[in-house]
């Protein structure tokens, strides 16, 4: 399937030296990993590199398979850093994805890569999102790689350079054999410029030219008495060489004059950030050209950090300013015991001025770069404070333009989501019975059920651990456990961390498996329950949810149509009524409305511009029987559900309408009449190419129902 990359933007990852590439982020890298010679590329998906595996999909029959690339669609991202193995083993590049809350589940893999070392070179690029816009948790990639000794490249947002830095951070790790995290963060992956490219290059090693045999050497198992020596390495040669390497090559950056007298370090995007407001300020122009009274160090490798080049920007300045996003402050601790341990006196600032949490937003650091300057040039400190001032002053009256504050905007279920009438149900049972349930989720679109309407989640910890959570207080609590998992998660940690985790343990639990057929909330990507690999192939196994449950000895296991509302209410009322203390499954099984949506739409169109007959269903809303009460909203939450204004004067509530965006899943009415709330709903179903009979049915039922209604 198609995933995100049409044939055109594809080409361009073959352009040769001196083209022009117009992409985003992902198409970028890519781009950069083929002129590097990788070998293998995999991961896990995740926001906000969730497009670079759709890139190496789309590119695989294309580009990649004559590269001999080797591509999978990792089950975890365990098992995208255990492919790194081969760059251990095995003079080859390669690279594997994930968002940064994967850092954690890779970690015992990657820890031990990173101690043996590796021979080819071995690049994690890693979705780094601090300011939390497509991920759960604020964490930065920082301080779990310095504690496993991986060279970390956070570049800022200039395609081009992230194109260099691509390729740079291969031949850094072959260099230093370190294993190398580029930090993709959304300001890059999601932006698009164009860059001049270079020439591609073929692996040595591949799946087309192939391997005799991977290296045998016990003495680099991570083993004892192998295990101190291969630290001692880390730290005392291959890091150095890191060092060595990123001075050579000029990886970090300097602008302005060496010579000025106030000095600014930035690192990633927070380069941007600063740029802009300088700016603003009047003391950069719009090409990054800065006043002669500043000079700026950009680290775009943050660890490890090049000490003489630090201590040398920093001694000759009046005072020095540290932009660092995030906490824990590591480069700011380590830049200060770098001047302690040589003696520098220059001030130096960091979180004392700048905010320590959350994203460094323009908003949030002009006040404190204004004042710093301002203190530096006091002859234009008035003017830089009036500018300052302005631009806040602004943001504050454009606040004032809404009557009221803006309603948050919490994330939502797609329409026609077949997850929706699950929670639905779930939320009905409870208002009829009064029976309020413990809902463990787990991380993935069903996370949602706990914001409005549902509020039916109330733990949502860790990918795959959902019914895990729930184990202890389930069994200190009266209250029962109802948990929910999407397919994806079930099969990249759900299975182990939970299932076999509840059986073994006896955990008494109903568990709902909402098998949609994709990982969705990325994009729908492939797993091992979609039936194709990520790059088209046949899947080398049948994953059978129901067979896998029975398998490992769930004696309770069932399925269901979520669009089926009686049916799976039925069913969903029998296996939360087991009196027998074990876990019990319950499987939804409908695919993916958006999904769903992506293939049917246009196969409904190619019908219907051949002239086939096709019928297209919508629901609709008797506004003459609507009361107004929107009850079948509170339990719903539909996204095509919306108000519009009683035709019924004697009516003063808006009345329940259905946009255009129905698909017709029928749930909204379903639900409004299992809630015993109101039989306003109706369906329609619009026939395109109707046959003459059809066509002749409906001109009589026109000129008899006015008939009809007078009589």
């Amino acid at each position: 399937m198609s995933h995100a990359f049409n044939t055109s933007e594809i080409d361009q990852l073959e352009h040769r030296a001196g083209e022009t590439l117009y992409g985003d982020g992902a198409l970028v890298v890519l781009k950069g990993m083929l002129e590097a010679g990788i070998s293998y590329f995999g991961g896990y998906p995740g926001a906000p590199t969730a497009n670079l595996i759709d890139a190496a999909a789309d590119a695989y029959e294309p580009v990649l398979k004559k590269y001999g690339v080797y591509v999978e669609s990792s089950a975890n991202e365990m098992s995208a850093a255990a492919m790194c193995t081969a760059s251990v083993f095995a003079p080859v590049r390669g690279a594997v994805t994930w968002k940064v809350l994967g850092n954690g589940v890779s970690t015992d893999v990657v820890d031990h890569i990173s101690q043996i070392g590796v021979l080819g070179g071995c690049v994690l690029v890693v979705g780094e999102d601090y300011g939390v816009s497509s991920t759960t948790v604020a964490q930065r990639t920082l301080p779990w790689a310095m504690k496993s000794g991986i060279v970390v490249i956070d570049p800022r947002a200039d395609q081009q350079l992230l194109l260099r830095m691509t390729r740079e951070s291969f031949e850094l790790s072959e260099l230093s054999t370190c294993v190398v995290a580029l930090l993709l963060r959304p300001q890059l992956s999601h932006a698009n410029a164009k860059v001049e490219v270079g020439d591609n290059k073929v692996g040595e090693y591949n799946v087309i030219s192939k391997l005799k045999a991977g290296i045998k050497d016990p003495s680099r198992y991570p083993l004892p008495p192998n295990t101190q020596r291969q630290e001692l390495e880390r730290y005392r040669d291959r890091l150095p060489r890191a060092r060595e390497y990123i001075i050579a090559q000029g990886l970090n950056e300097t602008f302005g004059a060496p010579d000025a007298p106030i000095g600014l370090i930035t690192h990633g995007t927070v380069f941007n950030t600063v740029m802009r407001l300088l700016s603003l300020l009047g003391l950069a122009d719009e090409d990054g050209v800065t006043d002669p009274a500043i000079s700026l160090l950009q680290l775009n490798v943050i660890n490890p950090l090049c000490d003489d080049q630090i201590i040398d920007f920093i001694k000759d300045k009046r005072e020095v300013l540290l932009v660092e996003e995030g906490q824990p402050d590591l480069m700011e601790q380590q830049i200060r015991a770098m001047l302690h341990q040589r003696g520098v006196s220059t001030p130096f600032h960091g979180h004392d001025l700048i905010p320590g949490v959350g994203e460094l937003v323009p908003g949030r650091v002009l006040q404190p770069l204004t004042e710093f300057m301002a203190r530096l040039l006091p002859e234009r400190a008035e003017n830089l404070r009036a500018t300052a001032t302005a631009y806040l002053e602004r943001q504050k009256l454009a606040a004032t333009l809404f009557p009221r504050p803006v309603t948050p905007r919490p994330p939502t279920f797609c329409t026609g989501c077949p997850e929706r009438p699950v929670f639905s149900m779930m939320k009905i049972n409870e208002m009829l019975t009064g029976q309020k349930d413990w809902h463990a989720t787990d991380v993935g679109c069903y996370g949602m059920a706990g914001l409005a309407p549902f509020h039916m989640a109330d733990s949502n910890i860790g990918m795959g651990g959902g019914l895990a959570a729930a184990s202890a207080l389930s069994a200190m609590s009266e209250q029962k456990n109802v948990s929910v998992v999407g397919d994806g998660t079930l099969w990249h940690s759900a299975l182990n961390t939970c299932v076999v985790n509840g059986l073994y343990n006896k955990q008494d639990a109903t568990y709902l498996v909402l098998d949609n057929k994709w990982t969705a909330m990325t994009g729908a990507h492939e797993n091992p329950n979609s039936g194709p690999q990520l790059t088209g192939q046949a899947s080398g196994g049948v994953f059978n949810i129901e067979r896998t449950f029975k398998g490992l000895g769930v004696k309770h296991v069932q399925k269901a149509n979520p669009y089926n509302f009686r049916d799976f209410q039925k069913k969903l009322k029998k296996i939360q009524a087991d009196p027998d203390p074990q876990l019990r499954v319950l499987i939804s099984e409908a695919e993916c409305q958006l999904q769903r949506q992506r293939t049917f739409k246009p196969m409904r169109a190619k019908a219907i511009a051949e002239g086939k007959r096709t019928e297209v269903e919508r629901l609709g809303v008797d506004e003459e029987v609507c009361v107004g009460d929107h009850s079948c909203m509170r339990v719903n939450g539909c996204p095509s559900l919306t108000l519009e204004e009683s035709p019924n004067t004697l009516k003063s509530a808006p009345v329940a309408a259905i946009d255009t965006t129905c698909v017709g899943c029928g749930v909204c009415g379903e639900i409004a009449h299992a809630a015993q709330l109101c039989p306003s709903f109706h369906k329609v179903t619009v026939v395109r190419n109707a046959g003459r009979f059809e066509r002749f049915m409906q001109k009589l039922s026109e000129r008899l129902l006015p008939a009809l209604r007078a009589a």
